[in-house]
């Protein structure tokens, strides 16, 4: 009896992990080229992430310091660690990737959607080189005509010791973009 209640337990906690919500959900997909639209860009995908006052980059700050600049928790399952904040009707959640990113933050979503996202009053922007919330015929003229309704570009920088990845990845309904994902991946 005793070890079943300790497996109930076990059970519980892990089923009852909190999973993202929404738009920010769609970073668990397993999109392979099959579903998405691929193309090498030469041009800077790197943003600049402002939460507050503070100024934040990716591989280097953790989700749990933009977490206490927003003095919000950290949420995590067994695949993520995020938060998500909502500042002038966009959400906006901040992730860290637990198997490369190990807490430091590797991708920002975007989404103009009802998620449940904690509101953030203070100042919150994410600025890339590309359009955002934009439309479809805005990627197509700094980018490429996007042919399938995922389309991501990306951009490797390699050096002696790394190769850095930066992507932005659009999911297209029609010709909006509903949500975006911006990520950097660095392996030696």
């Amino acid at each position: 009896m005793k070890y079943s209640l300790v497996f109930l337990c076990l059970v519980a906690g892990t089923c009852g992990a909190n999973q993202m919500k929404g738009f920010g959900a769609r970073y668990y997909d397993d999109i392979t080229e099959t579903y998405s639209d691929n193309h090498a860009t030469n041009r800077d995908l790197e943003p600049i992430i402002t939460v507050g006052n503070e100024k934040y980059k990716f591989e280097v700050n953790t989700v749990e310091s933009i977490a206490k600049q927003a003095g919000v928790d950290v949420n995590k399952d067994s695949q993520a660690s995020w938060i998500c904040l909502k500042s002038k009707d966009i959400n906006y959640w901040f992730i860290s990737d637990n198997e490369m990113g190990g807490g430091y933050l590797t991708t920002v979503a975007m989404a103009k959607d009802a998620s449940p996202c904690t509101s953030y009053q203070g100042f919150l922007r994410v600025a890339v080189k590309a359009p955002m919330l934009a439309s479809k015929d805005d990627i197509s003229s700094y980018f490429v005509m996007p042919k399938k309704d995922i389309v991501m570009f990306y951009k490797e920088v390699e050096s002696l010791n790394y190769i850095q990845s930066n992507s932005i990845m659009y999911y297209l309904r029609g010709k909006e973009v509903q949500g975006l994902f911006i990520s950097q991946v660095t392996t030696t």
